[in-house]
């Protein structure tokens, strides 16, 4: 019997054998971190952010800093990115960073500025996934600079008073001048920059001409009397009288420097009047404006030299209020932001004429201005990158959670971020660094001596 074998194509076969591939499984995303923190040094001007996490699905990791808050989410409503956003690449490996002096200076926050940052940290997996993000925005300060124990020591101060002549608040001058006094008694400042100490009416009255204070003390010399009766007999002010000559249109004439003439002698020459006129530019700076601006938006920063009774050493001390206007508009607030650089920078400018010397510089104020904003802090960036020290970064801060302006609210909270918004400062040229800052405040008080907190720092003269 003959057998007859059927064989099926070739093409048949095949597509009888073939199988199909399952789909390749989808990268996975990085497991979520347990912990994340930070803190300062081990190195001056350092800082060491370490984490726990325990690696799977993790290429590499990726810290994200800058100067003012912000969040990758996009139903945050802060900015993606902060001001002078930085990356850094780390290996897998890792679970702890210290970026170098220089990487935090790039950063934004040199040793010098009392910068903090914000940071945030990301895993980041294989191509296609999505990083895993530590969800808390955290911040975290630099290691200050060891400062200098030879030499003489000052405390330095700076405090805005408010001006006598804002009449609408709960208690007016006269009501928180005793307040006033026994704050700075009470921290016994060699020197301090003083804001809105204005030359007219301690009632807040206005008389006929802008140096006329018929029926009532100037705030000026307000001042100097409650220190008298609150142990502070030993403080002058270097001027107590108007700027510019009756009439002329103006912007405030508030900064002073108050100084404690049983420690320092005045060096400068800063008479009251010009001839028989009740005024004098003596010892002051005409700070720009804008120039859409009219001559009431003009502003005076104030300087003198002063000496150590004890030791002779010199050194300058200056104090400023630099415009405090702010807007929403980001293109106007640049403008504003411009506006108090320059001042910064024409204060400086002038300050380099006088200090013939090279002697140190004290720089307090009001600057209107804090590190938190996604706008700017030029005029602070400006002293830092000439060579000027913020004693805010000091060894022992007090208070600095907190902000230097309390709008005489009852209760004062700590700032969000972590850190107060210091508007009121204290910087200094040719001065190694500070021991100790202090943000003169209780948190709980109904009886605050002005909208703003003194702030003191000790610091040793070379």
């Amino acid at each position: 019997m003959r057998r007859t074998l059927s064989v099926l194509p070739v093409a048949g076969l095949l597509a009888a054998t073939v199988i199909t591939a399952a789909p390749a499984q989808a990268a996975t995303r990085p497991v979520s971190f347990t912990a994340v923190s930070a803190k300062a040094g081990p190195g001056v001007g350092e800082v060491t952010v370490s984490w726990a996490q325990d690696g799977r699905y993790t290429k590499s990791f990726v810290l994200e800093t800058g100067l003012s808050t912000f969040s990758p989410s996009p139903t945050s409503s802060l900015p993606t990115h902060g001001r002078n956003s930085k990356t850094f690449s780390i290996s897998a490996s890792r679970r702890s960073v210290t970026l170098t002096a220089a990487q935090v200076a790039s950063a934004g926050a040199p040793v010098g500025s009392a910068n903090h940052l914000f940071y945030r940290l990301q895993a980041v997996g294989a191509a296609g996934t999505e990083p895993r993000w530590w969800p808390y925005l955290q911040s975290v300060g630099v290691r200050p600079a060891v400062p200098s124990t030879t030499g003489t020591k000052l405390r330095g101060g700076t405090f805005n008073v408010r001006s006598a002549k804002i009449t609408t608040d709960d208690r007016d001058w006269l009501g928180r001048a005793d307040d006033v006094a026994q704050t700075i008694v009470s921290r016994q400042p060699g020197v301090t920059a003083i804001q809105e100490l204005s030359p007219g009416r301690a009632d807040g009255g206005s008389g006929s001409t802008s140096d006329s204070t018929a029926g009532s003390v100037r705030q000026t010399n307000s001042l100097v009397n409650h220190l008298k009766t609150n142990g502070g007999s030993q403080y002058r002010l270097v001027r107590t009288t108007p700027y510019v000559k009756s009439g002329t249109t103006h912007g405030s004439q508030g900064a002073r420097i108050l100084y404690d003439t049983d420690k320092y002698s005045l060096r400068s020459y800063c008479p009251e009047k010009t001839g028989s006129y009740n005024y004098s530019p003596s010892c002051s700076i005409q700070m720009p404006i804008r120039s859409t601006d009219g001559e009431s938006s003009r502003r005076k920063a104030v300087y003198a030299e002063f000496a150590d009774r004890a030791s002779g050493d010199r050194f300058f001390y200056v104090s400023a209020h630099l415009d405090n206007r702010h807007s929403t508009n980001a293109t106007t607030e640049g403008t504003y932001d411009t506006l108090r650089e320059n001042q910064v920078k024409t204060v400086m400018t002038r300050m380099n004429e006088l200090n013939t010397g090279g002697l140190p510089i004290v720089f307090g104020g009001d600057f209107n201005t804090w590190q938190n904003t996604k706008f700017g802090y030029n005029a602070h960036d400006a002293l830092i990158a000439a060579g000027y020290y913020d004693t805010a970064a000091a060894t022992t801060q007090v208070d600095v959670r907190y902000p230097t302006i309390n709008h005489f609210d009852t209760t004062v909270s700590p700032g969000g971020s972590g850190w107060g918004a210091r508007l009121d400062a204290i910087l200094v040229k040719g001065v190694k660094g500070a021991s100790r800052w202090e943000n003169v405040m209780d948190v709980t008080d109904a009886e605050r001596p002005s909208d703003h907190n003194m702030v003191v720092s000790d610091i040793v003269i070379p």
